[in-house]
């Protein structure tokens, strides 16, 4: 994935960093990749800014998706589906994520949009997590979806029975 690029105080173009940080939020510790750019340091009661020293500044745009990954986080330590468990899943029963969407009950992009932008509901995650752990959950799902055929019914389910989750 390329970096993006932010303007600095100066109309430098500089990258967009990222770091894995921890907080406590809701009396959790959490780690999450955080992004963010390095601008001089600002002194904001005076404005002065100091050109011997870069501090972490964040974009409107960064600031929501730092919040995204925090709360996905969040959801994550409390029992939802982690997005890369269900790339690894999807990816192990050669499986389109709009495909499994539909076995589940979802809109067709929803699995997609959990993989690209975080987890955004819990009780959304923590029924995918199910799912993804329990072959007999999965089987009743896929048997009782009636948006896909039965030929890919039959396909997806020979594949859950060849390999152990």
């Amino acid at each position: 994935m390329e970096a993006k690029k932010v303007l600095t105080r100066e109309n430098e173009l500089t990258i967009e960093l990222r770091e894995i940080v921890r907080k406590l939020y809701k009396n959790l510790e959490l780690s999450y990749e955080e992004v963010y750019y390095l601008d001089y340091e600002v002194d904001e009661n005076t404005g002065t800014i100091n050109k011997d020293k870069k501090v972490k500044h964040h974009t409107k745009d960064q600031v929501t998706r730092n919040m995204k990954a925090l709360i996905s986080a969040y959801m994550i330590a409390k029992g939802a589906a982690a997005p890369t468990e269900i790339i690894n899943f999807r990816t192990k029963y050669h499986i389109a994520a709009s495909t499994l969407s539909l076995i589940l009950g979802f809109s067709k992009n929803t699995i997609s949009n959990i993989e690209n932008e975080g987890v955004s509901s819990l009780s959304s995650g923590r029924l995918i997590k199910m799912c993804l752990n329990n072959k007999d959950i999965m089987y009743q799902y896929i048997k009782v979806c009636d948006v896909i055929d039965n030929q890919k019914k039959e396909e997806f389910s020979n594949r859950l029975m060849q390999q152990n989750i």
